[in-house]
C-alpha cells in the first residue's frame, strides 16, 4: 500500500480538484467572519477571549455536522464518476481510501484555518491580549474532528448522503449534552467538545466558567482524541465499501421516475395535466428517501406535542426542523430529478413550476402540521396562527434559497450553509441576541423572535421581497442547468 500511496494521492488530489468538496473550505470564511464581527456587534468586551466564545458557535454545533458534509460530497463524487474507473485497474483499495482520508484532512484543515483565521486576525489588528489561544483552539478543533470525519467517510460508504448527516446532527447533540459528564470517556461524540472547553473558557453551553471553578484538564481528553484518530484512520482505510456491482440486465434507475413520465409518447402523456406535472417530483422522489424521513419528522413532532410542552414543538420546528430539513430536501429529490432534466423540460415546460411548488408544498406540509401539534400541546390559537404564517412565509424563502443553490451550485453549499444557519439561528433568535437588531440577520427564527406586532408585519413583507427575488433566480438557475447538463 505505502508503494502506491503517492500515486493515489496524485490521482485523488486530481479527482478533488474543481469538485464540490473543494470550495467547501470557503465556507469557514463565512462562520470565522460572523465570529469576528458579531462580538464587536453585542459584547462590550473587547479581548481574544470574547472572539474565542464565539468560536464555540462552531465547536459546540456545528463541527460535527459539516465534517460528515465533507464525506459526503466527497463519496457523492466517487458514486457519479463510478470512482474513475480506477476499481478495473491494478490500483491498491487501500492506498486509494487512505488518499481519500489524508486529502479530505487537508482540506477540513484548510476549511479549520479560514474558521478560526478571522478571529486571530481581529485579535492581532485590534491589539487583543491571547491571539494565540485562537490558534490553539483551531489547531485543537482540527484534531478533534480528523477521527470524526473517519467515522462518516466509513458510514457513507455503506448508506449514502443522509443517514451520514443525520447522525452528525446526533453526533454533535451528544457531544454538547454529555462533554461535561463525570462519564465523558464513554461517550467519543463529548471529546472533541471536551477538549476545547479549557482553551474556549466556558462550559459547553457557553457560559464562562466562574473564578475557582474547576476546568477540565486537557490532557486525558487529547489522549482519547489521539486513539480515536488512530482507530478511525485504520478502519476507514482497512475496511472496503460494500460492493457497487449490478445484477445483468438491470440498468442505472436514477431519475427513473421523472423520465417514465416526461417521455411517455403520445395519449395522455404528450398533453399533461397541472396534475400530471406534479406527479414528477411526486414520484422522483419516492426512491429517494423523502417519504420516510418526512414521516419520520412529522412523527418526531407529534411525539413532542403529545408528552412536552408547546414551546418544545414551536422550538424544535423555528431552530432545527425548517432551517435544517429545507437543506436536506433538495439534495435528496433533485438527484432524482437532475439525470432526464435536459429532455424532459423542453417537452414539459411546466416541470420547472411543478418541482418547486412540490418543495415549497412539503415545506408547508410541516409547517402546518408543527401548528397543529403546538395547538394540541396547549398553546393558544391565536399564537399558534402567528406563528405558523411566520413558519410558512421563513420555509418558502428557505426551501427557494437552498433549492436555489443546489441547482445552480451543488447541494454541498446548500447542505453547509442550512447547517450554519441553523446553529446562527438558534444563537442570535434563541435568547437574549433576539432583542437587539441582531434578529433580523437570523431569518429562520423569525417564528420565535418576530412574533410581536412591531416585527410580525415587517417579517412577512421581508419574506415577501426575498420570495419574490428568488423565483426569478431559480427560474434562470433552472435554465442554465438545462443548457449546460
Amino acid at each position: 500500500m505505502l508503494r502506491s500511496l503517492p500515486r493515489a494521492l496524485r490521482a485523488e488530489l486530481l479527482r478533488t480538484r474543481r469538485s464540490a468538496v473543494a470550495w467547501l473550505p470557503l465556507l469557514g470564511l463565512l462562520i470565522g467572519g460572523l465570529s469576528a464581527l458579531l462580538p464587536a456587534v453585542a459584547s462590550d468586551r473587547r479581548d481574544a477571549a470574547v472572539l474565542l466564545s464565539w468560536q464555540g458557535m462552531y465547536i459546540t454545533g456545528m463541527a460535527a455536522p459539516l465534517t460528515a458534509l465533507f464525506c459526503v460530497l466527497a463519496e457523492r463524487r466517487e458514486r457519479a464518476a463510478r470512482c474513475g474507473g480506477t476499481q478495473w485497474r491494478p490500483f491498491s483499495p487501500a492506498a486509494q481510501r487512505a488518499a481519500r482520508v489524508l486529502v479530505l484532512s487537508g482540506l477540513l484543515g484548510a476549511f479549520t484555518a479560514l474558521t478560526f483565521g478571522p478571529s486571530w486576525c481581529a485579535a492581532l489588528l485590534w491589539g487583543y491580549d491571547g491571539a494565540g489561544a485562537i490558534l490553539l483552539a483551531g489547531l485543537a478543533s482540527w484534531w478533534g474532528q480528523v477521527g470524526v470525519l473517519c467515522v462518516f467517510l466509513l458510514l457513507g460508504r455503506s448508506t449514502g448522503a443522509v443517514a451520514p448527516l443525520l447522525c452528525a446532527v446526533a453526533w454533535q447533540a451528544a457531544g454538547l449534552l454529555c462533554a461535561e459528564w463525570p462519564q465523558w470517556w464513554a461517550v467519543p461524540p463529548a471529546w472533541p467538545v471536551r477538549l476545547e472547553l479549557p482553551l474556549l473558557g466556558t462550559h459547553a453551553n457557553l457560559v464562562p466558567f466562574s473564578p475557582g471553578e474547576p476546568i477540565p484538564h486537557p490532557w486525558p481528553v487529547l489522549a482519547a482524541c489521539t486513539l480515536l484518530n488512530a482507530l478511525a484512520l485504520a478502519a476507514a482505510v482497512a475496511c472496503a465499501p460494500r460492493s457497487r456491482w449490478r445484477a445483468p440486465g438491470r440498468g442505472h434507475q436514477s431519475g427513473d421516475a421523472s423520465a417514465g413520465i416526461a417521455y411517455s409518447p403520445g395519449g395522455s402523456a404528450a398533453r399533461p395535466t397541472r396534475r400530471g406535472l406534479l406527479c414528477v417530483p411526486v414520484l422522483a422522489a419516492r426512491r429517494r428517501g423523502v417519504y420516510p424521513l418526512l414521516l419520520a419528522t412529522l412523527a418526531v413532532l407529534a411525539y413532542a406535542a403529545a408528552v412536552y410542552p408547546p414551546f418544545v414543538v414551536t422550538g424544535l420546528t423555528t431552530f432545527l426542523v425548517l432551517p435544517l430539513g429545507t437543506a436536506i430536501l433538495p439534495m435528496m429529490a433533485w438527484g432524482g430529478l437532475a439525470p432526464a432534466w435536459r429532455i424532459a423540460v423542453p417537452r414539459r415546460p411546466g416541470l420547472r413550476g411543478a418541482v418547486t411548488l412540490w418543495h415549497l408544498g412539503v415545506a408547508w406540509i410541516v409547517c402546518l402540521a408543527s401548528a397543529l401539534g403546538a395547538v394540541a400541546a396547549g398553546e393558544s390559537i391565536g399564537r399558534v396562527t402567528a406563528r405558523a404564517a411566520l413558519w410558512c412565509a421563513t420555509g418558502t424563502v428557505l426551501a427557494l434559497l437552498w433549492l436555489l443553490l443546489t441547482v445552480r451550485f451543488s447541494p454541498g453549499l446548500a447542505l453547509g450553509l442550512g447547517v450554519m444557519s441553523t446553529i446562527v439561528s438558534l444563537t442570535l433568535g434563541g435568547d437574549v441576541l433576539a432583542a437587539t437588531p441582531l434578529w433580523l440577520l437570523a431569518l429562520p427564527s423569525w417564528g420565535e423572535s418576530a412574533l410581536d406586532p412591531g416585527r410580525f408585519p415587517l417579517a412577512l413583507a421581508l419574506c415577501a421581497a426575498l420570495a419574490a427575488a428568488l423565483l426569478p433566480l431559480l427560474g434562470r438557475a433552472y435554465r442554465r442547468h438545462e443548457a449546460a447538463a
